[in-house]
This record gives C-alpha cells, structure tokens and sequence, in this order.
C-alpha cells in the first residue's frame, strides 16, 4: 500500500482520537451529572440528662463534620441527612432509630451544658441546600432523635450515616461509626457530662514517626551542653503535662 495511504489513515486516527478526547473532556465539564462526595470526620456521642419536676429523661446526641464536593458539571442538592442507629447484639431483627439532621453548629463550641450551646454554638437549623458543580462545602451538624426515657446500655452502637440527594432515589450509605454504651461509658456520659467520640471504619494511612522507635536514643551527646546564660521562664519549666499532650 502507498506510503501516503498510512499517512491518510494516521492522521484521520489521530483527529477522531482528538475528537473523542474531546468530546468526553466536554461532558465532564458542561454535561456530567451532579455526583456527590462526603468526606466524615469523627462522630462525637453526646447524652443529656432532663429533669422536669419528677419526670426524667435523656436526650441522646450526635455531631459531626462533614465536607460535601460535587464532582459533577452540573448542580445539585442535598436533600436530607441522617443517621441509622442500631444495637448489633440486640435479638430484634430489623431494628432501627433515626437521629435526623437538626442543626449546623460550630463544633468548638458543643458543650455539656446543652442550653447553654444551643444558644451559643448553633449558627442555623439544618435544611436541604445546593451545591454547584465543582464546588465544595464544609459543616458541622448535629443529628438528634427523640428523648431515651430509660438508659440505653449495650456493648455495641452502630450507627451509620446515610443521604437522600436530589438525583437518588433512595437513601444512600456513606459511612459507619460504632459506640460502647456500657454502664461505666453511660455513667460518665450522664453524671458526669463527658462526651466520646469515634472515628469511622474507613482505613486511614498509618503515620510513621521514628525509625526505629528508640532513634532519639543514640542521637544524644555525652559532652557538655553550655548554658550561655540563657534562662527559661517559669512557664517552660512548669508547662501543664495535659497541654503537652494536645
């Protein structure tokens, strides 16, 4: 076959290569639909206790932030929020309590004293928003459910976190977390006033620090380290352990 004959074919190869390549970089950034991508931070458990003359109760609470991007070239909504919890060893099948998304918070700001941070800490109550393509959005929102008139004691709390987009039909996984609730943990949680927290199941890369564990052993010095006059001040010397350890 003629030499200018493969060079004929090779350039039309070429240009309907361009053109595919192209057309799928046009859709990823005018036509590709809203797609949704949650990246969870740690859950935080709070349990409050009610008291109203002789009537008590508690009120469980969770909170977490959550960064929402659409990864799509067109926009989209969020729906709705929330987390399934369930007691894996619990002899009910099928069993489930909702905690709903109530309100978006500054995080810092979660305390035990729970009116106290409701007035304080809560920037809006929770409803449905958009996100534009490409765009991201970071909250902190807090999911309750309806009051525990008893305590709730059980080894293992599963709860899993769930959305209802725009483009879904059905609610969705994202992410689990999973608490204890045994007597001690409940005790410290309600008397107390404590709060724990968890992070999800998902596998994070392990940092490395030293290799090997014992480096700074051998990197001392037995000679002398002068002063030169320099004094540290008393805050140095008497730093609170609990501040090192942040």
């Amino acid at each position: 076959m003629d030499t200018s004959i493969w060079i004929a074919f090779g350039a039309v190869f070429i240009s309907l290569l361009a053109l595919g390549t192209s057309i799928i970089a046009l859709w990823k950034t005018h036509f590709s639909k809203f797609s949704a991508v949650l990246t969870v931070g740690d859950c935080r458990l709070h349990i409050y206790p009610i008291k109203n003359e002789n009537d008590r109760w508690f009120i469980p609470s969770l909170d977490t932030a959550i960064s929402f991007t659409n990864k799509g070239a067109q926009l989209g909504k969020i729906e709705d929020l929330r987390i399934r919890v369930s007691f894996p060893k619990l002899p009910i099948p099928g069993h489930f309590e909702m905690f709903y998304a109530k309100w978006i918070v500054d995080g810092k700001m979660i305390s035990k004293e729970r009116f106290n941070w409701i007035e304080s800490a809560v920037i809006e109550d929770w409803m449905p928003f958009v996100l534009l393509p490409r765009d991201t959005k970071t909250k902190h929102i807090v999911f309750e459910s309806f009051r525990w008139d008893n305590p709730v004691i059980q080894e293992e709390m599963l709860c899993e976190l769930e959305i209802l987009a725009k483009n879904r039909s059905r609610w969705e996984k994202i992410t689990e977390w999973k608490f204890s609730l045994n007597v001690e943990v409940w005790s410290e949680l309600v008397e107390v006033g404590t709060s724990i927290s968890t992070s999800t199941d998902q596998k994070y890369e392990i940092r490395e620090y030293l290799n090997p564990e014992d480096l700074h052993k051998y990197t001392g010095s037995k000679d002398h380290i002068p002063k030169n006059g320099f004094k540290a001040a008393p805050s140095y010397l008497d730093f609170p352990k609990e501040k090192l350890d942040e």
